[in-house]
């Protein structure tokens, strides 16, 4: 257990204060919002587990050029929330819910892994609501390998302490490599407990059936595709058949980084997703109102 002054100088305030929360009554659940910064709206989705804390390092630098919304999924604050039959559609009427209540027209989605699945999820459904999507960490499916087995067999059999050694390996793995140090791994682990099991098993449920490898629908806004080089739970073939789920995609391999590249390299990640609105979105808008000129 690693003390509350050590906690600070790893990971100084690892989610930047909001600059507003709501609690938004959604028809599922009631949802903890946050927003930051100022600029063109981007949405974010957290991943599986940690809610939007964990992606603290990207939100920081994300603020400095967009004004960054986000929220916390059923289950994060209140496990008791979620319901057996929880599906994607469900988390897709949330955020649907949640951008009416902002009252964002065609603001940029990004989704960090589970985050970036319900984010192609949602494009796909609702293929004029947004300006464009932007995913870190996801493929067109869900990849049935050791890992993922693993980790759903410890998540439904045994209670993971944030400071067992063994159980922080996964997030150094994770992480592609020794990019950190024990007590930031631990730091990482207890953020992401922070999320109840449960939560997490009901979680992994749903992405088990997220497949687009037979999709005929395409993303039609444009996309934005990044994959950490030593990405253990997304294989090259898996995030290269992303491609063919959009009409106009990019696609960046992260060098060195691993599945959390959010929290390895987050100014990295804010530079590719800030060039490619401003430089690829906006030129889009611009030719759009062209041809409606034409």
């Amino acid at each position: 257990m690693i003390s509350t002054d050590a906690w600070n100088s790893i990971f100084t305030s690892l989610c930047p204060t909001p600059d507003h929360m709501d609690f938004v009554s959604l028809s599922n659940y009631t949802a903890r919002t946050a927003t930051w910064g100022q600029g063109p709206p981007l949405v974010i989705l957290p991943g599986i587990a940690g809610g939007f804390e964990l992606l603290g390092p990207v939100i920081r630098e994300l603020s400095k050029s967009f004004k960054v919304y986000s929220y916390q999924y059923q289950g994060e604050d209140n496990f008791f929330s979620v319901r057996n039959s929880i599906s994607f559609s469900d988390f897709e009427q949330d955020l649907d819910e949640l951008l009416e209540f902002w009252n964002l027209e065609k603001p940029n989605l990004f989704g960090a892994s589970f985050g970036g699945a319900l984010a192609l999820k949602y494009t796909l459904s609702h293929p004029y609501r947004l300006g464009s999507v932007i995913t870190q960490g996801t493929g067109s499916k869900f990849e049935r390998g050791m890992i993922q087995r693993l980790a759903a067999l410890i998540l439904s059999y045994y209670q993971l302490p944030d400071t067992n050694p063994l159980v922080n390996q996964f997030f150094r793995l994770f992480l592609g490599g020794k990019t950190f140090s024990n007590e930031q791994i631990d730091a990482i682990a207890r953020v992401c407990w922070s999320t109840d099991q449960a939560v997490i098993r009901s979680r992994l449920r749903i992405l088990k059936h997220f497949n687009l490898s037979n999709c005929r629908r395409k993303i039609a806004v444009p996309s934005l595709f990044l994959k950490g080089q030593k990405d253990i739970l997304l294989s090259q073939e898996n995030f290269a058949q992303l491609q063919d789920v959009s009409t106009q995609s990019e696609m960046h391999i992260l060098g060195g980084l691993g599945h959390l590249a959010f929290m390895q390299s987050p100014e990295l990640i804010a530079k590719i997703i800030s060039d490619f609105v401003f430089n690829t979105v906006e030129n889009s808008d611009v030719q759009s109102q062209i041809n409606k000129s034409a």
